[in-house]
């Protein structure tokens, strides 16, 4: 036992057994800290090497790190608690893994992680993560072939595969619907052919398009945070045209749209005491009339019978029965409706499907191509998902990498340097994850 490494896992949530049975796989042992018993023993699954803890992962994290004397940290925590764990590793001189973006409250700890020698890798799941390190991969490639890059499009969806799509919103929960929730109102930056787009507060829902994903067909797509710092990070800066988005089924946009206008995202806590859903959206409203369905298809100017409002009211918006939570904001009513209406299913399978599209330039030949490399993964029946296999299993390799000394820089870092990303890419291979390349001249 002495000579194993030892790992040390804070959150035993939905993506954490993938990653926990990785590092067990590979001889590391591991201790997973949980506030529940029931999550820590899925994870571990009765492994020998795995060990337990019943705590609380977020308030006790410097109290574990100097009990187990981890060589590294993977923190599966909510994002919001990144950056407090960053700090504590840097302060125990012990390296971290994540899959959050980096943020600016990670990128200002980056001189401290270098001055201690401390690794901080960052954004290695699925998006970020598989899709930073196929990208850069790929375009290292193409270059060495004598092509430059002219455009860079990206687009990734977690979704309920499509014998698994059987509600009306076309979505199902994989992962926490505070989540979900909290890209509603993201805002975004794009580039297209030169020109910058600002896509504040959620804007991003209403500029939504077409895409088509080989070998599963046409998708809603809608841009996703800021892509221009990939100019750089994928070193592509003379590309004209940058997009990394989402993908979803068809009315998802709209729906969001029409949630935003109601206001739905609020965060500002409430007392509900008293309040049915469908008092709820008369007082949103101002509606005159009990109906809730008629006031919100007023107060939004389209038809009570539009899809929009058929499916907030199959969210149940529109019933008579008590809002829950009672002291909460809007936006927690909202996710206890998610949590309430999008489940997985016993026997539902999930969909992962990410496309990359390259728009490259052969000097030489004096031709244009279109590269595209698409990676499609569906989960186990009534097993791990394919969203916990794809975030993680890459989890897993990154603290196996730095485990190994693989890993050559210091600080805050991402997967896009060749140290990180080239063996990283082999294990994924090894686990089964491979992208499937299409060529067209244009």
């Amino acid at each position: 036992m002495s000579d194993m490494k030892r790992v040390l896992v804070l959150g035993s949530g939905s993506v954490s057994r993938p990653c926990v049975q990785y590092l067990l796989k590979k001889g590391h042992n591991v201790v997973v800290v949980d506030i529940s018993e029931n999550n820590v023993k899925r994870t571990l699954a009765g492994h020998s090497n795995g060990q337990g803890v019943v705590a609380n992962a977020v308030l006790d994290a410097e109290s574990l790190i100097q009990a187990h004397e981890p060589e590294v940290v993977v923190c599966l925590l909510p994002t919001k608690f990144m950056a407090r764990m960053a700090q504590i590793c840097i302060a125990k001189g012990t390296n971290m893994v994540g899959a959050s973006y980096v943020k600016e409250e990670l990128k200002v700890l980056d001189n401290q992680a270098r001055a201690k020698k401390i690794k901080i890798l960052c954004e290695v799941g699925l998006d970020p993560g598989i899709d930073h390190m196929s990208a850069v991969a790929k375009i290292r490639e193409l270059r060495a072939e004598g092509g430059e890059i002219e455009s860079f499009v990206s687009m990734c969806g977690a979704l309920p595969d499509f014998g698994a799509n059987t509600n009306p919103i076309g979505y199902k929960l994989s992962w926490a619907p505070e989540s979900l929730i909290g890209a509603s109102l993201r805002s975004a930056r794009i580039m297209t052919n030169g020109v910058v787009i600002e896509l504040p507060g959620g804007e991003t829902y209403q500029n939504a398009e077409f895409f088509n994903v080989r070998g599963l067909g046409w998708f809603e797509a809608y841009a996703n945070a800021d892509s221009l710092p990939y100019l750089d990070a994928y070193d592509i800066q003379g590309a004209k045209t940058i997009k990394r988005g989402t993908l979803r089924y068809f009315g998802w946009c709209e729906m969001i749209t029409q949630m935003q206008k109601l206001g739905l995202f609020d965060e500002k806590e409430r007392d509900f005491s008293g309040y049915s859903y469908a008092s709820l959206m008369n007082e949103i409203t101002g509606g005159k009339s009990e109906n809730a369905k008629e006031n919100v298809a007023n107060f939004l100017n389209i038809d009570k019978n539009s899809l929009s409002i058929l499916k907030l009211e199959w969210l149940g918006l529109f019933e008579q029965t008590a809002v829950q939570p009672q002291k909460a904001s809007l936006r927690d009513v909202l996710s206890g409706r998610y949590a309430v209406k999008l489940q997985l299913m016993p026997g539902d399978i999930d969909l992962i499907a990410m496309q990359h599209e390259f728009g490259v330039f052969y000097p030489s030949q004096n031709i244009r191509k279109k590269i595209t490399s698409t990676f499609i993964e569906r989960g186990e029946v009534n097993g791990d998902t394919a969203i916990s296999r794809t975030t993680g299993i890459p989890l897993g390799i990154a603290a196996h990498l730095l485990l190994n000394g693989v890993v050559k820089n210091d600080g805050i870092l991402i997967p896009t340097t060749e140290d990180i990303y080239t063996p990283a890419l082999k294990e994924l291979q090894k686990e089964g994850f491979r992208f499937t390349e299409n060529e067209e001249v244009i």
